[in-house]
């Protein structure tokens, strides 16, 4: 067993009175999350193996950790998506123009949609809303770090003038008493930035870079936090600006890849290429044609695929979302020109016509979207499916109408 008294702290006396230590942790792994806060309360014992690192990989192995989807969404469903030039504007852009319509007056902005964290268990097929102290920024990055058992909400907009923010809120799942969740706020980013690519990369760290400005500015900056210390170090910025790109971690030697964005004279038009962080030689390699779609933001299209022997493979495996309608490749990959990292993109056709709103991504080796309604449809429907190469199946998954908001972000861990 991982779960040892000497590694609980040393603790004397048994788990469970007339039980061995490996049946006790046997028998603890199996208690649903939502109840672990009450059992922090039972004994110092409890408390401990509860709280160690350890346990989780416990429940992993025992086949009982809960699956979690956490995701950044609007309280309130958004508006009807406007539409310019035959496509949908980006809820980036109007609210960029209502913000500056309205800062052109005051300073504050009034009017702007809450935006809260929600929490849904595919485990247990239930919705839930975490609280959280404070009102946390529009648009800002949700990226969890499974070892570290923490989830991170990162930059954004503040939600009264609409510029970004430096802001890191930091939930620990295994930390804080009553709740068994602790919010605290992290040491801020050197730079504050939106719409910016991010990943967690290893066991502890948090990649950022590009986004834009409180001028609406193209960043090529980034830097990495590191979630045990608490602290940011900046690394050489990419080539090129990058706004509304997005972030993946690398299988082998804890690279970060950052695909598409594009330039701030260039707005609206994505980027066929991207650009990859070695930290073993501190710089950045360029992979070129590996995103062939200049009108679609690889934000909420692109989502790490599910987890394969990394074996020799250096790189990363994406699962690439597009609508029934729209040409596309089943597969390509592209190296970069370092001829070190290799990008596999695997697309996946969404049951859907190209008008409607989408926010994809992955959830315990399964494929998860949601699909603004159109039509006579209200909200958003969930659905996910395998991805099986030979074509997986869409199931819907119930979605209460208070989470049925299109979300800006989500990451997913096991708890």
């Amino acid at each position: 067993m991982g779960v040892s008294k000497k590694k609980s702290g040393g603790i004397r006396g048994d788990l469970i009175p007339g039980l061995p230590e490996e049946l006790a942790i046997e028998c603890l792994v199996r208690v649903p999350f939502e109840f672990h806060s009450s059992m922090n309360s039972v004994c110092r014992s409890w408390k401990c193996v509860i709280s160690s690192r350890s346990f989780i990989k416990e429940r992993i192995s025992f086949g009982k950790a809960e699956s979690l989807l956490c995701l950044v969404q609007p309280l309130t469903s958004p508006p009807s998506p406007v539409m310019i030039d035959g496509g949908e504007m980006s809820e980036k852009k109007k609210v960029e123009e209502e913000g500056e319509s309205q800062m052109t007056q005051q300073p504050r902005v009034t009017g702007t949609p809450l935006y809260g964290l929600s929490v849904y268990n595919a485990t247990l097929d239930t919705w839930h809303r975490v609280a959280i102290p404070e009102r946390i920024p529009l648009f800002c990055e949700c990226v969890a770090i499974q070892d570290a058992g923490k989830l991170l909400l990162i930059g954004g907009w503040d939600p009264e003038t609409l510029q970004p923010v430096r802001d890191v809120f930091v939930l620990d799942f295994f930390a804080g008493e009553g709740s068994g969740r602790r919010w605290r706020r992290g040491k801020p980013m050197s730079a504050a930035r939106s719409f910016f690519a991010c990943a967690s990369v290893g066991s502890r760290k948090v990649y950022v870079a590009g986004g834009h400005d409180d001028q609406k500015n193209a960043l090529r900056s980034a830097e990495v936090y590191d979630v045990e210390k608490d602290e940011w170090s900046t690394i050489p910025p990419m080539t090129e600006g990058r706004d509304e790109c997005h972030g993946f971690s690398m299988a082998t030697d804890f690279g970060f890849c950052v695909l598409s964005g594009y330039g701030t004279e260039t707005q609206g038009q994505f980027r066929s290429d991207g650009e990859i962080y070695d930290p073993i030689t501190n710089s950045w390699s360029t992979i070129e044609n590996v995103w062939p779609f200049p009108d679609l933001s690889p934000r909420g299209r692109t989502a790490a695929a599910a987890a394969e022997s990394a074996g020799d493979f250096r790189g990363c495996r994406l699962w690439c979302f597009i609508d029934s309608e729209r040409q596309s490749q089943p597969r390509w990959e592209i190296e970069d020109d370092s001829m070190k990292w290799k990008v596999v993109m695997e697309t996946i056709r969404l049951p859907l016509t190209t008008m409607t709103s989408v926010f994809a991504g992955s959830l315990s080796g399964q494929a998860v979207a949601m699909i603004g309604g159109g039509g006579e449809e209200s909200g958003t429907m969930m659905m996910k499916t395998t991805a099986e190469k030979n074509g997986g199946k869409w199931s819907h998954v119930n979605t209460p109408s208070g989470f049925s908001s299109l979300p800006f972000s989500c990451s997913s861990i096991y708890v």
